[in-house]
């Protein structure tokens, strides 16, 4: 259960609208079918369609994360099996190896959440630029062993633009998941650096749904960012 402590500000009730949930999953799935890119099919798997899918559900999940439901963890735990998919038939040669950390990160946000009663955003503490540093090395790794063959072959001239905004992805993604669990509020200035790679990764690897969608990414973390800030110190110090 949400501690609810004073007044909810017009930014805040615009954040956590249903109208916003609406518009952010009419985005990804008009911008998928007006392009076509949902008849996108590779090796006979419809990748388009599981795209606009897993985006669709990928958005609620952030959506409702945003408005610290846990539901938005729990669905996330099923959208990354979706995107692992996605990413590794798109190029993505290490989706194997890094969405796995993503899948466990958010089972573990979900059983924290749950537990917590008391979901009131924190400040940076010691604890974050650890599980930053820790989600660097893992990102680094992953994504050199992944690119490399699972290391038998040198990292080809044609795939290093994909590997290092790939591992700078990873990187960012690493950190929000390890850090989630603890809710940071300004874990969302980061996903605004994340977002942004996101969408320059897309367009490399064509997906045209996931463009879309992170440009409503954009917009949604910073409205996360600011009101979470605002529910932290409303919460903190009380009227």
């Amino acid at each position: 259960m949400k501690k609810r402590i004073g007044p909810e500000s017009t930014l805040q009730r615009f954040t956590e609208s249903v109208s916003l949930d609406v518009l952010g999953v009419a985005v990804v799935v008009t911008a998928s079918i007006a392009m076509g890119y949902h008849k996108t099919v590779i090796d006979g798997i419809p990748i388009g369609v599981l795209s606009t899918v897993g985006a669709a559900f990928s958005m609620m999940a952030t959506r409702l994360v945003t408005k610290r439901n846990n539901m938005g963890n729990l669905i996330g735990i099923l959208t990354t099996v979706n995107t692992t998919i996605v990413d590794y038939y798109l190029g993505n040669q290490a989706a194997l190896l890094t969405y796995p950390v993503s899948f466990f990160g958010n089972i573990a946000s979900f059983w924290f959440w749950r537990k917590k009663g008391n979901r009131t955003p924190r400040k940076f503490d010691y604890w974050y630029f650890v599980n930053a540093s820790i989600a660097i090395v893992m990102a680094l790794v992953l994504n050199y062993v992944g690119f490399t063959g699972y290391l038998s072959h040198e990292l080809a001239s044609e795939d290093r633009a994909k590997f290092w905004i790939t591992t700078a992805i990873t990187a960012l993604t690493f950190s929000g998941t390890l850090n989630m669990p603890r809710m940071y509020a300004d874990t969302w200035a980061f996903y605004e650096v994340y977002n942004s790679l996101k969408l320059y990764q897309n367009f490399l690897f064509g997906n045209i749904a996931y463009v879309a969608k992170y440009i409503f990414y954009l917009i949604n973390a910073l409205l996360g960012w600011l009101v979470w800030h605002q529910v932290r110190k409303r919460e903190s110090h009380p009227a």
